[in-house]
């Protein structure tokens, strides 16, 4: 089997998409947020860790969704769009563990509320979340299931 057939434009388009969601993630928790961090209890914190930090008005409703909801969310995007990538031509299965990625995701977010994982449960987490995830399934059941189902008749 050839790399095209393997590999077309939109399935690798999905890989890229997850790797920058990934780095963007991680560079806005980086650069916004505070150096008192859950993980800091667990690793030690790198000395340049607060040389990174943008200070930041958190006055502001934009920085703060900034700063706290998307490096969840972006995560939680780059996650579906690696599923997306590695069961490209399976649609029942890409689906299934999409499903429960993003239940996966929803259930960390309620043990912090529950108390059973550390760290600081917000509602606005969990709606941005849930928006992110309902975005992404009805833009990929909208416009992208399609066309990957013609990619699959080409090859």
């Amino acid at each position: 089997m050839s790399i095209k057939r393997l590999f077309p434009p939109i399935r690798r388009i999905y890989f890229v998409l997850a790797a920058i969601s990934l780095i963007c993630g991680t560079a806005v928790y980086i650069l916004f947020r505070d150096s008192d961090l859950l993980v800091w209890t667990v690793l030690p914190r790198p000395a340049f860790w607060d040389m990174w930090k943008i200070p930041i008005n958190y006055r502001s409703n934009f920085i703060t969704v900034l700063a706290g909801s998307a490096p969840d969310c972006l995560w939680l995007l780059s996650g579906i769009f690696a599923l997306r990538g590695l069961w490209f031509f399976e649609l029942k299965t890409q689906t299934m563990y999409v499903l429960v990625f993003n239940f996966i995701a929803l259930s960390y977010n309620m043990g912090q509320y529950l108390g059973i994982v550390p760290g600081t449960f917000d509602y606005f987490d969990l709606l941005t979340m849930l928006s992110v995830a309902l975005a992404e399934g009805i833009i990929f059941f909208t416009f992208i299931k399609r066309r990957i189902q013609d990619d699959e008749e080409k090859f």
